[in-house]
């Protein structure tokens, strides 16, 4: 049964009808409310369902990472317990980069996604990322993470590779050779660029790329003389 504050329900009785209004009515409200009459013949009820429409109690935890890599991450929520006594519209999303304290809008989703993929980061910055349920009656307070998450791949670039030394070479081509990189990055090395510039050129271009693993590679199309 719900129970009420008696200063919030004004009982007004008039000749052919009467009538119930609970001030400040809350989501809490809802529920069934029965009517009973009684007189000197006997007893009559009936009954109603109230629904008090609110806005939507905030999407449910936890708010947590589902994918991160250094220029975005992927973050999942669930529905509110509570969609307020109306339909999700949808999701609005929000981050704020922990240097400069705002928030900045990421974007919206529809009533039936739970994760959102916040792009376009800023590698090595911490970011704190919130969501609120809309319904026709407005939005909910967010779900905000509870700590900051570094934009970082779950990987690091390799180390350098040795000098490339000359094992072998003619008038037009010139094959190298160098040893694997001390450190790999946490990821297996898949293959290596090799670059090429004049000796009195500022600039590197690439030339060759190995088709493996293998720190070796032959360069072809060189100039004579060069």
């Amino acid at each position: 049964p719900l129970k009420f504050d008696n200063q919030r329900i004004c009982l007004e009785q008039l000749e052919r009808n009467s009538s119930i209004t609970i001030k400040k009515s809350v989501r809490n409200d809802t529920g069934k409310y029965k009517l009973v009459l009684t007189n000197s013949s006997g007893t009559i009820e009936s009954e109603a369902q109230v629904v008090v429409l609110d806005r939507p109690l905030a999407p449910g935890g936890p708010f947590e990472a589902e994918e991160v890599r250094a220029h975005r991450i992927k973050m999942k929520w669930k529905r509110p317990l509570d969609d307020g006594g109306c339909e999700i519209t949808g999701y609005a999303l929000e981050r704020m980069d922990e240097e400069t304290g705002r928030w900045i809008p990421s974007g919206e989703v529809g009533p039936d996604e739970t994760s959102f993929d916040f792009k376009g980061l800023t590698p090595n910055k911490k970011y704190k990322f919130r969501v609120k349920a809309i319904n026709k009656e407005g939005e909910s307070e967010p779900l905000e993470t509870t700590d900051a998450i570094l934009a970082k791949n779950p990987y690091d670039p390799p180390s350098p590779p040795s000098q490339p030394v000359i094992d072998d070479y003619d008038n037009k081509s010139v094959s190298l050779k160098w040893k694997r990189p001390p450190s790999d990055g946490g990821r297996p090395i898949t293959h290596y660029v090799v670059e090429i510039k004049d000796k009195f050129s500022p600039t590197w271009s690439e030339v060759a790329k190995t088709e493996d693993p293998t720190p070796e590679c032959k360069v072809e199309g060189l100039k004579e003389k060069m």
